[in-house]
């Protein structure tokens, strides 16, 4: 009984780190919007709160998919 709680908890951290590899992939995007953001201010300044309001949505999409993967995270923990 023991190895296989064993097994089950190694399976859980197996499941966990697998969750939060694509968490790099968000802080990642978050860094790739806000560069664009600083390139087309350079480009077209005039533009600034157009571009400001698309970063703005751009940057809500990515984290609203990293704290998804932080909620599949607390269902694996839990469970």
């Amino acid at each position: 009984m023991c190895t296989l709680l064993l097994f089950v908890k190694a399976a859980k951290v197996l499941a966990l780190s697998t969750v939060m590899l694509p968490l790099a992939g968000c802080a990642v995007a978050t860094g790739i919007i806000f560069a664009a953001l600083i390139r087309g201010l350079a480009y077209a300044p005039d533009l600034e709160e157009t571009l400001f309001n698309y970063t703005t949505l751009g940057f809500a999409f990515v984290e609203s998919f990293a704290f998804l993967l932080f909620g599949i995270a607390a269902i694996i923990y839990i469970f």
